[in-house]
């Protein structure tokens, strides 16, 4: 019996290299199915390239930086 994903997926066609899918059915149990593992690998490694932008990308508000607005624009 298959579980139900606690959230929405949507079906797409993934080119894999020759040989890949058949060795995830091999690694994982039948129950889990190689599917479920490749959904998972792929938002796994979304959430660590979403989390590490993070921590590169400082907000304007957290840096300590004191901009001067000319008053008069210049050309």
């Amino acid at each position: 019996m298959r579980r139900r994903e606690d959230r929405d997926i949507t079906k797409h066609t993934l080119n894999l290299y020759a040989g890949d899918y058949a060795k995830l059915q091999a690694l994982y149990p039948p129950r889990i199915g190689a599917a479920k593992i490749i959904r998972d690998v792929i938002h796994a490694h979304i959430r660590k390239i979403e989390e590490d932008a993070q921590q590169r990308i400082p907000l304007i508000s957290d840096l300590d930086v004191e901009l001067e607005v000319p008053s008069e624009r210049t050309q």
